[in-house]
């Protein structure tokens, strides 16, 4: 959904035609896989980080047109609301120290994302919620102004009949509430991570990653506070689910596909089956026709673009011409720190390499069994007692502590990673966090828990902890 699109209304007349594009422009995958003609590059990793930015009394600043003005910077894009922002990496070959390499360049463009917004009196901002963010915030006057978020809005409500979007959430506090729009997603800031893959090891990677999500979900989560209730330690999650509550196809087990989700299930045997299931399964969101050859998939990556499975596979064009396969993982979650988000970006990848290996994995762990484990690590988080390949149940700290982050060292060598940032994030970090179950989340919680319900101060905080890069385990209330 990164690209500008050049209306915001659309007709009966413009579904079909891109629907006959989008056919059209699928069965030029299939032949694609089908002759094995995607790129041979090394694979190479990078990030998206999503960020906020408020005022010196920690409340959302919609002024973020002004401060990407000021800041000037190609990697640095608008988001949905005017609250938020988005840095990118360059990609980056995975090897050697490269999430040394992607933390200092990261780093560097925080650090003047920071001082631009110090110099005007605001605050740069990565929390997966923002616990000072109010209902009466979010209204349609903080949409950015690129059409394509105008036009997010009008077609999701559109294909719900106009129907209000309900968020209904229950943790130690309950929250309800409706709107008539789906600002509510700028509420969920995230931490994406792409990694390339191949055709013949894309499957097992992609499988990998929905068992990992809970792993994933549990170790970085950061987002407890939702207009100040108590709810999810990854609540971020939910949110962003039931922001854009979308019915879809209708499954073996008749439940409806939705266009947040975590899947439908496992691939079988190629990432066309996905790209497949995008072509009739699910209604076309955008029907933005563009004067493109057909060999440019442009109306298959929009339509994939408008289905958020947390694990999302997605075709792009390499330096040699030919189509890539990537996998962008958007289960971590923003912040707290950027060494905390180059660690979780190291674990998710390591821990999807691990996995991968694992034979048999989709027969030991049913993809229902998988979903439960997610949906109970965003909930709980470190405390959060997950299914595993065994059969039994497991705490998932232990679990982790005891069976999955020994085995991260041999799954980086496996990558070509070199030892020293395998230390320096995996062990350092990764496992120093789950050892003493201070996530940002958990921080997040105590805080509140020991000096009340102070989130000003709770944020002016965290605040200073991040603006120091000092990774969450090591931070005190």
């Amino acid at each position: 959904m990164g690209q500008e699109i050049s209306s915001t209304t659309f007709s009966k007349e413009d579904e079909a035609k891109f629907h006959e594009r989008l056919r059209e422009e699928t069965k030029l995958l299939k032949k694609i896989f089908d002759s094995n003609g995607f790129s041979d590059l090394p694979p190479q990793c990078g990030i998206e980080l999503e960020a906020w930015l408020v005022t010196n009394d920690f409340v959302p600043s919609p002024n973020s047109a002004h401060f990407l003005n000021q800041l000037n910077n190609p990697l640095v894009v608008p988001e949905i609301s005017t609250f938020n922002f988005e840095l990118n990496s360059r990609p980056r070959s995975i090897k050697g120290t490269v999430f040394s390499k992607l933390e200092d360049e990261t780093y560097k463009l925080w650090k003047k994302c920071e001082d631009i917004a110090e110099k005007s009196n605001q605050r740069a901002l990565l929390i997966g919620t923002l616990p000072t963010l109010r209902e009466h915030m979010l209204s349609m006057d903080i949409l950015s102004p690129q059409k394509r978020y105008k036009a997010l809005n009008d077609r999701v409500m559109e294909l719900r009949g106009n129907a209000p979007v309900k968020i209904s959430l229950q943790g130690k506090d309950d929250i309800h509430l409706e709107h008539n729009n789906v600002i509510t997603e700028c509420a969920a800031t995230s931490l994406q991570i792409h990694f390339e893959v191949t055709q013949e090891n894309g499957p097992s990677y992609y499988n990998a990653s929905i068992v990992a999500s809970a792993f994933v979900a549990a170790t970085g989560a950061n987002s407890p506070f939702f207009f100040g209730k108590e709810l999810w330690d990854e609540s971020r999650i939910p949110i962003f689910e039931k922001a854009v509550n979308l019915k879809a196809f209708q499954k073996i087990d008749g439940d409806h596909a939705t266009r947040v989700s975590l899947g439908n299930g496992y691939v079988r045997n190629s990432l066309l089956e996905l790209f497949i299931e995008n072509l009739d399964g699910y209604p076309i969101l955008l029907p933005e026709l563009m004067e493109s050859p057909p060999e440019k998939l442009k109306h298959l990556c929009l339509q994939n673009g408008t289905i958020w499975r947390w694990n999302r596979a997605l075709i792009g064009f390499q330096q040699d011409g030919k189509p890539g396969l990537r996998l962008e993982f958007r289960v971590p979650s923003s912040g707290p720190t950027v060494k905390d988000g180059i660690a979780n970006t190291f674990f998710q990848i390591a821990l999807t390499q691990y996995l991968s290996k694992i034979e048999n994995l989709t027969e030991f762990l049913s993809f229902k069994d998988a979903e439960k484990n997610f949906y109970e690590a965003c909930r709980y988080g470190l405390n959060a007692d997950i299914k595993w390949i065994d059969g039994k149940t497991h705490n998932i700290q232990e679990l982790l502590l005891d069976k999955i982050i020994p085995e991260l060292g041999s799954a980086a060598t496996d990558l070509g990673i070199d030892e020293d940032d395998t230390h320096k994030y995996i062990d350092d970090i990764i496992r120093c966090r789950v050892k003493n179950g201070q996530n940002g989340a958990s921080w997040q919680k105590a805080f509140i828990h020991t000096h009340g319900a102070r989130f000003q101060d709770m944020l002016e905080a965290y605040y200073s902890f991040q603006r120091k890069n000092i990774p969450v385990h090591k931070w005190t209330v």
